[in-house]
C-alpha cells in the first residue's frame, strides 16, 4: 500500500482529533508531520525512539484508530529475551478516515458507551435517592 501523506493524516487527524474536541485545528498539520516524521518510507517505529509527548501523541491516535502498536520477543545474546514495542500506522483507517465526510467509529469499547443513550444510565430505585459519596 502507498505510504501515507502528510495532507491525508492532517485530514484524518482534523476528523478525528479536532472533531472531538482533543486538539486544536492548528495542531493537526503538525502531529501529522511529527508522526511521519517518526516513520518516514517505513510502515513501523520503534517505540523507543518516541519522545514522552510523541508516545502520549501516539496513545491519542491509536484510541482514534489510526496508529496500532504491536510487540514482539527477541533472544538477544545469553539467551535473554528482549520485547520489542512499535507502532504501525492503519493506512486504510487513515485514508476512509480522510476521504469521508465523518470519520468512521473506531473499533474501541469506548464508541459502544458513547452511542448508549442517558437514559440507560439512569438508576431507578423504590427508596429513597442514592446518598452521595
Amino acid at each position: 500500500m502507498p505510504s501515507i501523506t502528510e495532507a491525508e493524516l492532517t485530514r484524518a487527524i482534523e476528523r478525528t482529533l479536532v472533531s472531538g474536541g482533543k486538539v486544536t485545528p492548528p495542531e493537526a498539520r503538525p502531529i501529522a508531520r511529527m508522526v511521519l516524521g517518526y516513520f518516514g518510507a517505513d510502515d513501523s517505529v520503534l517505540d523507543n525512539k518516541l519522545s514522552t509527548e510523541d508516545r502520549d501523541r501516539f496513545y491519542q491516535l491509536e484510541e482514534e484508530g489510526l496508529l496500532t502498536s504491536e510487540e514482539e520477543d527477541a533472544t538477544v545474546s545469553r539467551g535473554k529475551t528482549w520485547r520489542i514495542h512499535y507502532w504501525l500506522l492503519k493506512k486504510a483507517r487513515i485514508r476512509d478516515v480522510g476521504q469521508t465526510g465523518e470519520a468512521p467509529p473506531a473499533d474501541d469499547a469506548a464508541s459502544v458507551y458513547r452511542s448508549i443513550g442517558e437514559s440507560a444510565w439512569q438508576r431507578e430505585s423504590g427508596g429513597a435517592p442514592p446518598r452521595p459519596l
